[in-house]
């Protein structure tokens, strides 16, 4: 009986692993996000910025002014088109009621006559240990504003450095 349990947990023992990996989900779900931004769908958008966020920002309709504004002043500058690409999420760590975890993400700006490409992160956030992500873009963040709007975060995450933007003519 010992031997047979021994060999159905080395059987569920990859079943198991896979299952506390949540990187493949946090990939998928800033997937999602970033297609949201690329439709500009303020609904979903909206619905993948935490509550705090928003709060902070003057409340739902500040937010959505905001993020209109944004999008206005892409087009403003002769963005047509924008696409996101996701990378490979860290690996999720509890801080607080949190789980944490920072995806890379390449924005890719389309405006006649060149591409400008953006290596940027994203931190997710997920208060239901992984069930719904939230998503922060971190671009042109500081450290000092970071902390500011999660404080339990001060001294835990960093925010990554962005390179400079890659310009590319269409080919």
């Amino acid at each position: 009986m010992r031997d047979l349990c021994f060999l159905l947990g080395l059987l569920l023992l990859p079943a198991a692993l896979g299952a506390a990996d949540l990187r493949p989900v946090i990939k998928r779900e800033a997937g999602r996000c970033a297609a949201a931004w690329e439709r500009t769908d303020y609904e979903k958008i909206l619905a993948y910025l935490p509550p705090q966020v928003i709060q902070q920002s003057g409340g739902r309709a500040a937010m959505l002014r905001e993020i209109k504004g944004q999008f206005a002043q892409a087009r403003e500058y002769g963005v047509e088109q924008w696409e996101a690409f996701p990378g490979q999420p860290s690996p999720p760590k509890p801080m607080g009621r949190w789980l944490t975890s920072i995806v890379p993400v390449t924005v890719v700006l389309h405006r006649a006559p060149l591409d400008l490409t953006q290596e940027t992160h994203v931190l997710g956030l997920s208060a239901d240990q992984g069930k719904h992500w939230y998503f922060v873009v971190l671009f042109h963040v500081t450290q000092k504003e970071l902390n500011a709007r999660f404080p339990e975060f001060a001294g835990k995450i960093v925010v990554p450095n962005d390179p400079e933007p890659d310009l590319a003519a269409f080919r």
